[in-house]
């Protein structure tokens, strides 16, 4: 299976592999289809969309990446000040403060 996440985390017992992607590795990645996002809030999910002309969908859905399981991760590279800011950090905040990785679960 494919997922869309916000940050790179260990959803279960295993043996995964991180690595940077570039815009255009990750463009194509979305292209290939058969992914679900599980990407939480709406300005990480636009500014996905904005990044890469796909449409993100959010989805808060939780979930355990099973061996060969992969996933494009997008993530904020700056800690919020104050936790309360989550959701509200504004699309163009994101854009310039962020990282594409693709997680890969081998085990």
């Amino acid at each position: 299976m494919k997922y869309l996440l916000n940050s790179a985390v260990i959803t279960a017992p295993g043996v995964y592999e991180y690595s940077y992607i570039s815009l255009e590795e990750a463009k194509q990645w979305l292209q290939e289809g058969n992914w679900e996002s599980t990407i939480g809030y709406p300005e990480t999910a636009i500014a996905l969309s904005q990044l890469t002309g796909i449409e993100i969908p959010v989805n808060r859905k939780q979930i355990q990446m099973q061996p060969h399981d992969e996933a494009l991760v997008f993530r904020l590279t700056k800690r919020l000040s104050e936790p309360e800011l989550k959701g509200q950090v504004g699309i163009s905040n994101i854009i310039s403060n962020c990282e594409i990785g693709l997680l890969r679960r081998r085990m």
